[in-house]
């Protein structure tokens, strides 16, 4: 990795990888898209939610990928949630997605200049370096992995009764 600031922020989304794999592992797809007794998102929509902004983070990296407008259109900012029944990507490959993501950040910052993340680049979030793109959509996807230990607890209470 040529710079540590690109070092950081591979890690830190090989990070949350790791953590969405380890909140969900042994979750079903059938699971996933059962909601709580209140009206919310899905822990489907909500994973499906976090690939999508991968899909923008690696629009910012400079990254062609070719599943980013199937999750966009069931999973983006405003879209309604996923419910048993509904048009959905399976969990298992937006986790497949989630993985492979990682892995296009990780070769696209592999040597990258300080003057190409500190490039203006735009999208639906405005403009703004490439680096300021790729940490706010790690926070942002820090925020919904929270909730995703909300929905697991959900689907093992519901495992027990």
């Amino acid at each position: 990795m040529s710079i540590e600031r690109a070092h950081k922020i591979v890690e830190n989304y090989k990070f949350h990888t790791w953590l969405v794999r380890h909140i969900l592992e042994g979750i079903t797809h059938e699971e996933s898209v059962l909601s709580l007794p209140f009206e919310t998102n899905s822990m489907n929509w909500v994973v499906g939610h976090i690939v999508t902004n991968r899909s923008h983070a690696l629009e910012a990296a400079g990254v062609d990928h070719g599943w980013q407008n199937e999750v966009r259109e069931l999973y983006h900012t405003g879209t309604p949630s996923i419910k048993p029944g509904d048009k959905a990507v399976r969990l298992e490959t937006l986790l497949n997605y989630l993985d492979e993501s990682a892995r296009l950040l990780q070769d696209a910052l592999e040597n990258v200049s300080e003057e190409w993340l500190g490039e203006n680049f735009a999208n639906y979030r405005g403009e703004k370096t490439r680096e300021a793109h790729l940490n706010g959509f790690h926070w942002h996807e820090g925020f919904h992995i929270g909730q995703l230990e909300i929905f697991k607890d959900f689907v093992l209470t519901i495992r027990k009764s």
